[in-house]
């Protein structure tokens, strides 16, 4: 009997996960999380006890890859400590390694699985350590596998898609993740159901792109998420959560679909929809499907509707000119975006705009990424301030009972990423209770505000509520 099948045998195997990257990429992680439980596997945070390290990347840009090779190369020093470590690595880093001369330069991994094969990591683990008692690794995948959901208990990430068909110029993800790929409306509803059912109260809609789901269902490529948002709206398993929609693609928001969501009672008042530009020739480098004039009346239609508008921005795209940015600038000064995040571009190859000519240098896309940051301060800042003295509803994240305190954060933040609030002077009696728990909706008065966050203290009264909350 080999050394590694008496290991298999001796104890239950147990699993260190580290997952890099992005929403889409944490729920394939937790697919890996349930197969480990499916196939006898345990999990631990503890690197001295686990004898397996598993690594999910990421490999959007360059640095997202750097990162994962960092950690590749950590696991590997661990893995050297004790004999009968494994080190296995999967995800986005893998698909992008097309030629395998990453994977080369790293042969002490024992397994590098691509996307579609993370879902599988339990039975992998089984044939590294008893060769002679599954399946060769590259089986056929689940079209729907199971997940152990890795999140705290109160909110769940609910991918309704994979892939992307829109081929930005600048984007890897196409390449790494194949194209469109949907999820059919009757998994999506029996998974959202059983989320509630047993105590999830915010479900956060993810895909690539979510405002395309369904297009590759439907035989005239109509996409299909206002169906679908009238169905999450109406979950028979509960009725106290919160729909949260990410990711929307401007060019796919139509007047159906934004009707949907103004009549949908489940759903955030705010939307993630990343725009990247404004002005018409970068838009139309991008490969973005929308010119300037019908950017500004999508934006605009979802304002009046009421609802705020979380986004990212791209400083320095080949050919984007100081007259170019300098009106990416007005318009982020112009619309006040509740939330906006800044990148520079990064010359991806294999991407169309790393072949574009008139490259704007490094240190001037860092430049118009600094000013466009500075705007983005000072409208959180503004915008945390009007707060000061009024009423918002928060969710609570976490409890202190110690200190009577609580963690958590707006309606128009998403977790682990938005801005944080601080809770104080929560009554001891309700705490005891257990009246107060991560997941509630709580009400406090303002404090203090900073860029990126703000202290408040609890309240149960019914007074004067600050606009952007009302909105939210």
């Amino acid at each position: 009997m080999s050394a590694r099948k008496k290991q298999l045998k001796k104890h239950r195997i147990l699993v260190r996960i580290i997952s890099l990257g992005c929403p889409k990429n944490f729920v394939d992680t937790e697919q890996a999380a349930a197969d480990l439980l499916i196939h006898g596997c345990g999990l631990t945070d503890s690197e001295e006890e686990a004898d397996v390290l598993f690594i999910n990347t990421c490999a959007f840009l360059q640095s997202a890859r750097e990162e994962a090779e960092t950690q590749i190369r950590s696991a590997l020093l661990w893995k050297q400590e004790k004999k009968g470590r494994l080190v296995v690595v999967s995800g986005c880093l893998v698909n992008w390694d097309k030629s395998g001369a990453f994977r080369d330069g790293l042969p002490e991994v024992d397994a590098w699985l691509p996307t579609h094969e993370t879902s599988m990591l339990g039975s992998v683990i089984q044939r590294l350590l008893s060769p002679e008692s599954v399946r060769c690794i590259g089986h056929a995948a689940s079209p729907d596998p199971a997940r152990l959901p890795l999140t705290p208990s109160h909110y769940a990430w609910l991918r309704i898609a994979d892939g992307c068909d829109n081929r930005c110029t600048y984007c890897l993800i196409p390449s790494i993740r194949g194209g469109l790929r949907s999820r059919p409306e009757k998994a999506i509803l029996e998974e959202a159901g059983n989320l509630v059912g047993s105590g999830v109260r915010e479900l956060l809609v993810i895909a690539q792109d979510t405002s395309a789901y369904g297009r590759d269902l439907s035989k005239d490529g109509t996409p299909r998420l206002a169906k679908l948002l009238r169905k999450l709206d109406k979950l028979p398993q509960g009725d106290d959560y919160l729909i949260r929609l990410l990711y929307l693609h401007p060019a796919s928001v139509t007047d159906e679909l934004l009707d949907v969501m103004e009549e949908m009672r489940h759903l955030v008042r705010c939307v993630e929809m990343p725009i990247q530009h404004v002005s018409g020739p970068v838009l139309k480098r991008m490969n973005r499907h929308i010119d300037e004039a019908g950017l500004r009346r999508v934006v605009s239609n979802l304002k009046e509707r009421g609802f705020a508008v979380r986004t990212t921005f791209m400083t320095g795209f080949p050919g984007e000119t100081e007259e170019d940015f300098r009106k990416l600038a007005a318009f982020a000064e112009e619309v006040r975006f509740e939330r906006f995040g800044v990148f520079s571009w990064s010359e991806e190859p294999g991407t169309a705009a790393a072949a574009m000519k008139k490259k704007v240098p490094e240190e001037e896309r860092e430049r118009r990424r600094g000013i466009l940051m500075a705007i983005q301060k000072k409208n959180s800042r503004a915008l945390n301030r009007k707060w000061l003295g009024k009423i918002c509803e928060v969710i609570v994240d976490e409890v202190f009972p110690g200190r009577r305190e609580a963690a958590g954060r707006t309606l128009l933040d998403i977790p682990e990423i938005d801005n944080s609030v601080t809770v104080t002077g929560l009554p001891a009696n309700r705490i005891r209770r257990g009246g107060i728990v991560p997941g509630d909706r709580i009400r406090i008065r303002v404090d203090r505000a900073g860029i990126y966050g703000i202290t408040g203290s609890w309240t149960e009264g019914k007074q004067q509520t600050s606009e952007t909350t009302e909105k939210a």
